[in-house]
C-alpha cells in the first residue's frame, strides 16, 4: 500500500502529540500547546527524537509497528527501487542470542550495558542490497529509510537509536543468517524508554550553515 509521506508525518505526529504517558506509557504531553497547525507538527517530533538504549517492556501494538515500516517504506530512493529490507525482531530468544553473542565479543563486563540495549520489545534491522546497479546510493537510501523509521517511531512515542557499532554488524548477519548481498545500515530498538534522555545542545545554524562560497 503507498502512502503519502507528509501526510502520514502529519497524521503520526498529531496522532503521538495526544497521547499522555499516563496509563498508556507513550508520549507526554506536549510542551508547546500554541502550536496549531499540522504543518508544525514534523519539526516537533524532529526536534524531539532521542537516542535511547533502555526500554520498558511495554509491547508495540501491530497497527504502530505497521505506521512505523509503512514509514521507512515511504522515504526517498532511486528510480524507485526500494532496495532496502527491514528484518523485524520480535522474539525474545533470537535478542538474547544476539546479546549473548555481544558480550562474547565484549567480555563479561559488558553484560548490563547489552542487557539494557536488547530491552526493547522490537528491533528492526535495516538492509540495503549491494547487488544494485547504484549501491552506494541504495546504501544512502537505506539511511534515509532508517531516519523515516526512527521520527514515524517517535511520533508515536517510543525511542530508538541508530545503532551501527555498539552491537556489531557480523553479530545480527550471523544469528539472523542475513545474506552477503546485503549489508546491514542499522538496527535499531523500538519501544517506551524508561526514561527520555536530555536534549543536548546542538550548534548553532552559525557555526553549520554556509552560503554561496565555503
Amino acid at each position: 500500500m503507498k502512502i503519502n509521506r507528509r501526510a502520514f508525518f502529519q497524521k503520526g505526529a498529531v496522532l503521538g502529540a495526544g497521547l499522555a504517558l499516563g496509563s498508556s506509557g507513550l508520549l507526554a504531553e506536549r510542551k508547546d500547546s500554541s502550536l496549531q497547525s499540522d504543518e508544525h507538527d514534523i519539526f516537533e517530533v524532529i526536534k524531539n527524537r532521542r537516542s535511547v538504549r533502555k526500554f520498558k517492556s511495554t509491547p508495540i501494538p501491530k497497527e504502530h509497528l505497521t505506521k512505523i515500516l509503512e514509514a521507512a517504506n515511504s522515504a526517498p530512493t532511486p528510480s524507485n527501487r526500494q532496495a532496502w529490507k527491514f528484518f523485524v525482531i520480535q522474539e525474545r530468544k533470537t535478542l538474547d542470542q544476539i546479546k549473548e553473542a555481544c558480550i562474547k565479543r565484549s567480555g563479561e563486563r559488558s553484560r548490563q550495558y547489552f542487557t539494557d540495549y536488547l530491552s526493547a520489545p522490537v528491533y528492526v534491522v535495516v538492509l540495503a542490497n549491494t547487488k544494485t546497479r547504484n549501491p552506494v546510493n541504495d546504501i544512502t537510501a537505506g539511511a534515509l529509510a532508517a531516519e523515516n523509521l526512527m521520527l514515524a517511531a517517535r511520533a508515536l512515542g517510543y525511542g530508538t537509536v541508530f545503532c551501527a557499532n555498539s552491537i556489531r554488524e557480523e553479530v545480527t548477519k550471523e544469528v539472523l543468517n542475513i545474506p552477503d548481498d546485503y549489508k546491514r545500515i542499522c538496527i535499531t530498538p523500538i519501544g517506551v524508554p524508561v526514561e527520555w534522555p536530555k536534549t543536548p545542545e546542538k550548534k548553532s545554524l552559525e557555526d553549520v550553515v554556509l552560503y554561496e562560497r565555503f
